[in-house]
């Protein structure tokens, strides 16, 4: 079956290829608790959050940033207020203005497009999740040339995205036959569609970064079978999305791999593809990759392949310390709210 065979390919040179209504604002939601059941977080722990006491505020960009749930989130994490901007090419995710806290500010901005000259170094922090379909033919350097010119010198970055590449087939019985989910396990490695993820230390070091490391973060067994149903919602609209570009042999042939899918899961099975790769850098230190086998074993990938990316940008004539002053506390209270408005940059 061709359409197996070519997998997620079929998303290059064709734009945003899943679904913008109600169902698709749903999965986002609960794809975004099941990842923050995995992680454990939003923001990585050794990233660190100065105290700037409001002057100037800590400038935080989350790209792509869908129905702006990280964002909405992310103050129960920080220590004091910060101005938050999310970007995405569709704005119809997110909540309108007035329902957005003030602090938070959502534009249209296409990632792969040139950065507006005013957005150029003025964020500490950029957070980019799951852009897997948004890279187009395996390669993310136009979207971290982005990123990195968005930073402020000695900033950072955050990338969570899947480890397809490890991808396998949960099975609650290990003798069980599992064709369909074998045949969609093809279908999402993509033919190596997808393993520049696992090579992101090395791509943002290239790229003006410093000191990039990969962390592997597994889903627990007992949420298999949620994981595995958020990914079978991805692939229908992935579906969808082909059915509507008049590629209908293609759509037809996934709508039947999810249906075979479906049918082969009552036994409990699952596809476990959700570990995501974060990478941090620190500026002035030797860079590193730490990989699951480093980390506890509470947080080892069993199932899964999740992984958060992190880098720094190399220091500049006048770097904004970062690590002057650390709050890592994840039980400080939620900021309080600053701005608020949708826009166009």
């Amino acid at each position: 079956m061709e359409t197996i065979s070519s997998g997620f390919h079929l998303a290059d040179g064709n734009g945003f290829m899943l679904d913008k209504g109600y169902a698709a604002r749903c999965r986002l939601n609960l794809q975004f608790y099941l990842w923050k059941n995995s992680l454990a977080f939003n923001l990585h722990p050794s990233i660190p959050i100065p105290h700037t006491h409001g002057s100037p505020p800590l400038r935080i960009a989350d790209l792509a940033c869908g129905t702006g749930i990280w964002l909405l989130d992310l103050p129960c994490e920080l220590p004091e207020p910060a101005v938050l901007d999310g970007f995405d090419i569709d704005l119809s995710k997110a909540p309108p203005a007035q329902w957005l806290p003030n602090n938070v500010t959502v534009h249209n901005w296409d990632i792969l497009s040139p950065v507006p000259e005013h957005l150029v170094g003025r964020y500490d922090i950029v957070h980019l999740r799951l852009l897997i379909l948004v890279v187009q033919h395996s390669d993310p350097v136009p979207i971290i040339q982005n990123a990195y010119r968005m930073l402020k010198p000695g900033g950072y970055i955050q990338w969570d995205d899947l480890n397809y590449p490890d991808t396998h087939v949960s099975k609650a019985n290990p003798g069980a036959d599992t064709p369909a989910f074998d045949r969609l396990l093809q279908f999402v490695r993509s033919n190596g569609r997808h393993d520049w993820v696992l090579s992101l230390p090395g791509i943002l070091e290239r790229n003006g970064f410093t000191d990039a490391r990969l962390d592997h973060f597994g889903d627990r067994t007992e949420l298999a079978m949620a994981h595995g149903d958020q990914h079978l919602m991805t692939m229908e609209e992935f579906a969808g999305s082909l059915q509507q570009k008049g590629m209908l042999e293609e759509a037809q042939n996934i709508h039947q791999l999810i249906a075979d899918c479906c049918q082969e899961a009552s036994p409990a099975v699952a596809l476990s593809m959700a570990q995501r790769p974060s990478f941090q850098c620190d500026p002035g230190q030797a860079s590193n990759v730490v990989d699951s086998s480093e980390l506890s074993d509470q947080n080892k990938a069993k199932d899964t392949s999740q992984a958060p990316a992190f880098g720094a940008l190399e220091p500049g004539n006048s770097p904004r310390d970062l690590q002057a002053s650390l709050a890592q506390d994840p039980k400080q209270t939620k900021s309080p709210v600053r701005q608020r408005h949708v826009g166009t940059v």
